[in-house]
């Protein structure tokens, strides 16, 4: 597997001086994000906080980033959506279509992520073609769910997800499909598996981590397209956005003023490879989002425990934030 870069020997490591190795592969896979748009406003979402600019990915501008991709040899994609409804973009799946006649996708582990609102039956087919598992967000049923979503209609939502699992069902039977439900307050594990007990469906959740007192929660568990630990700025991931400004942290989403984020160092399309590598490099090491994340706190207990939080979390797990709250924020256990 080609994103496959750590070692057991990075157990004394901590997350910003492992990049100090010069010997690590970067980047070794690629999320794009064809759209940051969204027609929800999921509580659970940092997505309308963010003050970068809003757009969908043209085919041939998808056409130029695959081009740069195929100068790297082995590099491939793992996702081909980050934060925003995927659905909205309309060229999505001749976006899949392109890439893997160019062999660019990592074909085993390349999903989806929907709030399935859009979800509709004249996408079925082309959703199931052209991906290996597709999650479904479900933080609730009824009332309780449309208040997360902000506003998402429940009957619908169900009525969508019920219609493409049938689908499913008699086109593809082994294809994967997980109801994802966020652990954020309001959320209800055990009704969506009450909804959905009489279909075969698997179960994914959150991949929660803090941000100095804020619960960070958005794209739903990683791992089921990108295994072993959820950090990807670890693993030398390389997110490339709409207009081609690339990031390495899926949650570089927070307000800031900045078009790029604080994990944003470059454009894919202005800057060669070299460019690039010697600018990750050099802000990967000292940066602010990533101190402020329990991954980066906490690597060495991580990677020591199979590259996966403990389960339970020690009671002091989270001590480290509390230098992090703003005034009035509380601690959160």
């Amino acid at each position: 597997m080609v994103w496959t870069i750590y070692n057991e020997t990075e157990g004394d490591k901590t997350i910003n001086d492992v990049w100090d190795n010069p010997n690590r592969v970067w980047p070794s896979t690629v999320y794009i994000e064809t759209t940051n748009n969204c027609n929800a406003h999921c509580l659970c979402c940092l997505n309308d906080k963010c003050k970068k600019n809003r757009g969908i990915m043209d085919f041939e501008t998808f056409k130029l980033i695959c081009a740069k991709i195929r100068k790297k040899p082995g590099l491939k994609i793992g996702a081909m959506f980050c934060f925003g409804e995927p659905l909205i973009d309309k060229n999505l799946f001749e976006k899949y279509k392109y890439a893997r006649s160019l062999g660019l996708l990592i074909e085993q582990n390349v999903g989806l992520n929907t709030n399935v609102s859009l979800l509709t039956k004249e996408k079925f087919k082309d959703i199931i073609d052209n991906t290996t598992n597709i999650t479904l967000s479900f933080f609730n049923t009824g009332s309780e769910f449309e208040r997360l979503t902000g506003g998402l209609n429940w009957k619908k939502c169900y009525k969508n997800a019920i219609e493409f699992i049938k689908f499913r069902d008699k086109y593809k039977p082994n294809y994967l499909i997980y109801i994802g439900c966020n652990a954020v307050k309001g959320n209800d594990l055990n009704k969506v598996k009450e909804s959905f007990k009489d279909y075969k469906v698997l179960y994914a959740r959150d991949a929660e981590c803090r941000w100095g007192g804020t619960v960070m929660t958005g794209v739903l568990d990683r791992m089921i397209m990108h295994p072993s630990w959820r950090c990807d700025s670890y693993k030398g991931a390389l997110h490339i956005k709409w207009d081609g400004n690339v990031e390495f942290c899926a949650y570089d989403i927070v307000g800031t003023d900045r078009k790029i984020g604080e994990t944003g160092f470059g454009n894919v399309f202005t800057d060669s490879w070299e460019e690039l590598y010697e600018k990750f490099r050099k802000k990967f090491k000292n940066n602010p989002l990533c101190k402020r994340c329990d991954y980066w706190h906490h690597c060495k207990e991580i990677i020591k425990n199979k590259y996966i939080k403990p389960n339970p979390l020690p009671s002091n797990w989270y001590d480290w934030e509390k230098p992090f709250l703003k005034k009035g924020e509380e601690y959160i256990e």
